[in-house]
């Protein structure tokens, strides 16, 4: 009863997976993943070019 829950779990799991991927194509998601990267790495060179080093203790 146990593997029968645990397949039907699994079964659900990747179809929901794969109805998302369906909606939601993979480009999508790396442009999004990218652009965060981007946005923080601006931040921390903003930061430190006005004389806050994001390390820096107060």
């Amino acid at each position: 009863m146990l593997r029968l829950l645990l397949v039907f779990s699994v079964v659900l799991l990747c179809g929901s997976i794969g109805a998302f991927f369906l909606f939601v194509p993979p480009l999508v998601i790396a442009v999004a993943l990218v652009a965060a990267v981007a946005l923080l790495l601006t931040g921390y060179a903003l930061l430190y070019c006005f004389g806050a080093p994001p390390e820096r203790k107060h």
